[in-house]
């Protein structure tokens, strides 16, 4: 009889009574894998753990709580690190949010992708956008671009769609976190691509194996912004250099390592202080622009220290 994967999903929860049960319950009804489900609590002040205990009696169901809430980013990556450093060894690995839908098929469509690697594999696919109950349609209708230039400024492969392998999840585990300013505005699964994308291997999949619940409390959501919105955005101090904080974890990550583009990372993270490399930048905008910016706007928040 052939082996069945094992795979270690894991979950931060925080107030998610609502939703979580259907979720857990996908979960637990993967086919053709060994699942084990991890949960680590981030402080829920309403009936979620409560839920979560009436499937603790299962050997694939673990809670984890410490009472603090450490917010999405943190806590996924303390989850992980806590399961690969302690418990079994896994074949592969996984995050959940706590509100989605998976398919049955989800883990093991991503298994029979990532098996043919050897090294570091991350697995991401697309997301059924599931809103108001309804199957609105996939998120991508064409495949986004995978490339480290983008992904320091944009994240459009979600954590909930990720699937990986050992490897990857012990580079994960043993490099030094990002920044807290990283983990607040992007979270792990944006931190999680960038290593990928140095140390390992992607695969996406335009297949959709999840529905992704759309509703008043998503921490990411669908980004549906109006002109207002992105001019509030590009002002609000709180987002301000999103770059230049990726380049720099990234670079006190790996000081010493010679990955693709490094380059154009370095003049990311130096441009504030290095008028050579301010000016390398604005000439360099083909490459370190995002997808939808538009040239006049990647040369404003350079000049004005922004990116």
């Amino acid at each position: 009889m052939e082996k069945r994967p094992k795979i270690a999903v894991l979950m931060s929860s925080y107030n998610g009574e609502k939703f979580i049960k259907e979720q857990i319950d996908s979960i637990l009804s993967q086919k053709d894998v060994d699942v084990t489900l991890f949960i680590r609590d981030d402080g829920s002040t309403d009936k979620t753990i409560e839920i979560i205990g009436t499937y603790l009696n299962n050997n694939n169901v673990k809670l984890i709580t410490d009472g603090r809430n450490l917010r999405p980013g943190l806590s996924f990556l303390t989850l992980l690190s806590e399961v690969v450093k302690k418990e079994q060894i896994f074949d592969y690995y996984a995050f959940s949010d706590q509100d989605d839908i998976w398919l049955e098929e989800k883990l093991i469509a991503a298994v029979k992708m990532i098996n043919g690697y050897d090294n570091p594999t991350l697995y991401c696919s697309n997301q059924i956008i599931y809103e108001n109950n309804m199957n609105t349609g996939v998120r991508f209708l064409r495949e986004p671009v995978i490339n480290l230039l983008k992904c320091v400024s944009v994240n459009e492969m979600y954590g909930c769609t990720m699937v990986f392998n050992r490897k990857l999840a012990e580079i994960v585990e043993t490099t030094r976190y990002p920044s807290e300013y990283f983990l607040i505005k992007r979270n792990h699964d944006a931190w999680i691509l960038l290593l990928a994308l140095i140390k390992g291997h992607i695969i996406y999949d335009n297949n959709a194996y999840m529905f992704y619940r759309i509703h008043n409390n998503n921490v990411v959501g669908l980004n549906k912004l109006t002109i207002y919105g992105r001019l509030y955005r590009f002002m609000k101090k709180g987002v301000k250099n999103l770059r230049k904080t990726s380049c720099n974890d990234l670079l006190e990550s790996f000081p010493h390592l010679d990955f693709k583009d490094r380059c154009h990372i370095e003049k990311m993270a130096n441009y504030q202080n290095n008028i050579k490399d301010r000016i390398s930048l604005l000439k360099d905008y083909r490459y370190c622009k995002c997808e939808r910016e538009s040239v006049w706007a990647f040369w404003t928040k350079v000049i004005i220290n922004y990116i």
